[in-house]
């Protein structure tokens, strides 16, 4: 499957941060959830989910090459798992209000799955995989979500490259090429879990590459800090 990168317009619209997706799975109660994009510096922000308005403005500073700045909205907690839309409007410079949406969020359990090979090896490479993956179609509250490998020698607000967007559990989403998407002990652990727990909600982030340090997944300051100069 090729990666899919995300497309930057700089136009000025809002938009999400390119991993907030439909489909996607945030952290339930007692945490607060942020929702979080992109839009023009000091612009007045409104984030609605399930009758409740929050209101932020977007920062003065640059956050990338196309002169969007952040904006970031902090969610109370929520306990009920959904589904909800979150929307995000914010005016454009000629009075224009543009609302952004994404679709069908649930919050529950967050499981970022990540390691060398034993992480990366995917779902179809298991013994029985055909009827893991035949499975999947079981389980729609599990939600599924593959980094891709890319990466970057200076610390990035979005990821560089997706393999697999925010995707519900099915035959489909987990059953991708071999090393790719999904991560076999990710989806495993996040099955088991998701049964143990009544079908919580469950969403899973696969970002693992065979053969890394643990150095390398760390921003430079943190390493700094550490004294660290790998």
């Amino acid at each position: 499957m090729k990666v899919k990168v995300n497309i930057i317009s700089g136009d000025g619209t809002p938009r999400f941060a390119n991993y907030m997706q439909d489909h996607m799975v945030l952290q339930r109660a007692p945490e607060r959830a942020v929702v979080w994009g992109f839009g023009d510096p000091r612009t007045l922000t409104f984030l609605t989910i399930n009758y409740k308005t929050y209101t932020t403005v977007s920062g003065i500073d640059q956050a990338n090459e196309q002169n969007e700045s952040i904006w970031s909205v902090t969610l109370d907690p929520v306990s009920d798992e959904g589904p909800y839309d979150i929307h995000v409007s914010q005016p454009l410079p000629n009075g224009t209000l543009v609302t952004i949406t994404l679709h069908d969020v649930l919050f529950g359990d967050v499981w970022i799955c990540s390691g060398q090979s034993n992480m990366q090896f995917t779902v179809n490479m298991i013994f029985n995989a055909s009827v893991e993956i035949a499975n999947a179609d079981k389980y729609p509250k599990i939600r599924t979500f593959t980094a891709a490998l890319k990466s970057s020698g200076v610390p990035v607000e979005e990821l560089l490259g997706i393999v697999s967007n925010w995707s519900v559990a099915s035959s489909h989403s987990i059953d991708g090429p071999s090393w790719s998407y999904m991560s076999a002990v990710c989806w495993l652990y996040g099955r088991m879990i998701h049964q143990a727990l009544d079908s919580r909600p469950i969403g899973l982030i696969a970002t693992s590459w065979g053969g890394t340090a643990i150095e390398l997944w760390a921003p430079p300051q943190a390493l700094h800090d550490c004294n660290n100069t790998m």
